[in-house]
């Protein structure tokens, strides 16, 4: 016995690899599962034979297996097939890959036909985390189909997803034909722009997405696969009008975005990621539903006699209006909510982020005509009426109580009882968790409205750039009536909807002194840094400006969200003083998550003392010892990518 598995060309591929099965061929090569005699582990060689070319290709053949692994080599991802070498044999370059025992999404159609809408959903979020990281790094995969997605075996928490086969990928936008005129990628999953030789960049991704979960709930591509006439099947494609699909329940809306003709009306592959774990997530048993991140709220605060108060209670959870998300969304903790800064006397936060992109919203919303034009300089402040408010109570703003995203006024009543107003900025990504409600139109936008619940009413208002305004009331010491929340927030909203009319946004001076609003929070923790504290950690997810971000797990509960905020000075919490990388911080136990702020700057506002810090809480399973641990070990790590406080 020669020990060459059938088909093999060889043994021993570079001196080191033991072929030991075939897994896979294509049109260019096979796959094969095999043994690293070196360090003893399984992997999957991917050869490319190069003989099987026409002389003509074999120089692109061969640029194409390097590229793939330059490409792959350049990608960490849970979610994309990593690559752990390229070698050469007799002339043929083999891709060492990670191996994992799977089947792909192509193969599981051809025997079940189609799968729930509910499955597909969570396949399809975690291949758009794929997506969403290639694209954060300048690459386009051009060939995502399900015959490239691979499914390993199911288990409880469903089966692990991976994306494959970059080989032709490209960093910048494509043509659809090679040098010689050879189509590349699968036709049946083309965008219309790649079909009509247009060319291809992110936006046709997301297109193939769609045509890929459209594939798996109907059991074909929009278009059909028409394998005898691909001229016609392109032809097809490059008129547009993707049918809509008859089985995909949940997934309707968001298919009919992905194949929108228009590549500027698709989502981001970071927003399908959001949306698609909302759909997953709210077809699971309630055990396995994941909450968002828990955002940090003012707790223990205590303005008189530090001894006398007592610690104040959270604010009330909204519990089945938040959908169960891995991507940054409405606040868990109901009065707290993302929002954009606000100009302080001194010159307090102001600074640059990226704004993410529109959100998905159903074609019959309207979003009025405002913008934020600028998120440096969109002031959430000028859309406050104090007077709107004051027969509520008096009303005056509260400028040391909000992340750094955020307009806050406060009510008193003539009997001592207080309520806050909050009116926050959220981008695309967040508005896109934004389920429940009713849906209302009120002076051409979109208006997303809730029942009160324990003290606490909250509003949206969608905007044309798919970006959100929140209107948040509510009360921790005694308001009488939950029901006097909404009167509250329905006054506010009439006033905002009157200035978005009269005057729009309106806009501040750009703000220098604050270090944090230059700092992206999503550069603050690494994937080594997170790796300690979540297991499969996904992708940052930020928030409006980039001046808060949310992490999660892919596999488990774990979730860490960071926010710059703006807060009394830390002597007013109930908590254990601690230095974090020479940052003056807190940390706060909270029974199933550990809060711990510390200080980037200090500064005196309207005659009071107030802080700009960074606020980190992490959620996870463990005793509050152990939490506390990690949160403390998380907020350090952040720290030390901070200049020293001031």
């Amino acid at each position: 016995m020669t020990g060459i598995p059938d088909g093999a060309p060889i043994a021993v591929v570079a001196g080191r690899y033991r072929l030991r099965e075939l897994v896979g061929t294509g049109g260019m090569g096979a796959v094969w599962r095999a043994s690293d005699e070196l360090l003893g582990r399984e992997v999957a060689l991917k050869q490319v034979r190069l003989a099987d070319q026409q002389v003509a290709d074999v120089a692109l053949a061969r640029e194409r297996i390097m590229r793939e692994a330059r490409i792959a080599a350049a990608l960490h991802h849970p979610h994309i097939v990593s690559i752990f070498d390229v070698v050469l044999e007799d002339g043929e370059p083999w891709l060492v890959l990670e191996f994992l025992p799977s089947r792909s999404m192509g193969s599981v159609l051809a025997e079940r036909g189609t799968l729930p809408a509910v499955e597909v959903a969570a396949i399809g979020a975690d291949v758009a985390a794929a997506l969403a990281a290639a694209h954060a790094a300048g690459i386009v995969h051009r060939d995502v189909k399900p015959d490239n997605v691979l499914l390993s075996r199911p288990s409880a928490a469903g089966p692990l997803v991976k994306l494959t086969d970059f080989g032709i990928a490209h960093t910048a936008a494509a043509p659809a034909l090679t040098a010689t005129h050879v189509l590349t990628g699968t036709p049946a999953y083309f965008a219309p722009e790649t079909a009509r030789g247009e060319g291809t960049d992110s936006r046709s991704d997301v297109y193939s997405l769609g045509a890929t979960l459209y594939a798996a709930v109907e059991g074909h591509p929009p278009f059909g696969t028409d394998p005898g006439n691909v001229l016609a099947l392109l032809a097809r494609i490059g008129r547009g009008g993707a049918p809509v699909p008859q089985r995909a329940g949940p997934l309707t809306d968001l298919l009919g975005s992905l194949t929108d003709d228009d590549p500027a009306a698709r989502p981001t592959a970071a927003q399908a990621h959001a949306v698609l774990r909302r759909i997953a997530d709210s077809g699971r048993p309630a055990a396995t539903v994941v909450s968002p991140p828990i955002d940090p709220v003012r707790v223990g605060v205590q303005e008189l006699d530090p001894v006398a108060l007592p610690r104040r209670e959270q604010r009330p959870r909204r519990g089945s209006r938040v959908a169960a998300a891995i991507a940054a969304a409405i606040t868990v903790v109901a009065g707290l909510i993302t929002a954009v800064v606000v100009t302080l006397p001194d010159g307090a936060p102001g600074g640059a982020g990226p704004s993410v992109p529109p959100a998905v919203t159903p074609p019959t919303e309207t979003a009025g005509t405002a913008v934020i034009a600028d998120v440096t300089t969109a002031d959430p402040c000028s859309l406050v009426d104090l007077a709107a408010l004051h027969p509520f109570g008096t009303a005056s703003l509260d400028l040391r109580d909000d992340p750094f995203a955020g307009c806050s006024v406060k009510l008193e009543r003539s009997d001592g009882s207080t309520a806050t107003y909050a009116l926050t900025f959220q981008n695309g990504l967040e508005i896109a968790q934004v389920t429940g409600g009713r849906r209302e139109q009120e002076a051409g936008y979109t208006v997303i409205s809730y029942d009160p619940v324990e003290r606490y009413c909250d509003q949206h208002i969608l905007l044309a750039d798919g970006n959100a305004i929140q209107l948040a009331v509510w009360s921790q010491d005694g308001w009488t009536g939950s029901a006097d929340m909404c009167e509250v927030t329905d006054a506010a909203r009439a006033a905002v909807l009157a200035r978005l009319a009269a005057q729009g946004i309106g806009v501040r001076a750009p703000a220098a002194t604050s270090p944090l609003t230059g700092i992206p929070s999503c550069s603050l923790l690494t994937a080594e840094d997170l790796s300690v504290a979540i297991p499969n950690a996904t992708p940052p997810r930020p928030r409006f400006a980039d001046w808060g971000c949310d992490w999660a797990s892919f596999t488990s509960t774990e979730r860490v969200t960071l926010i710059y905020y703006r807060t009394l000075p830390l002597g007013a919490y109930l908590g254990t003083p601690t230095d974090i990388a020479g940052h003056p911080g807190l940390v706060l136990p909270q029974g199933g998550s550990c809060w711990v702020p510390f200080v980037q700057r200090s500064y005196t506002v309207a005659g009071s003392d107030g802080v700009e810090a960074v606020w980190l809480t992490y959620e996870g399973p463990g005793t509050d010892a152990e939490l506390c641990q990690a949160a403390t070990a998380l907020a350090t790590a952040a720290a030390r990518r901070l200049p020293p406080p001031s």
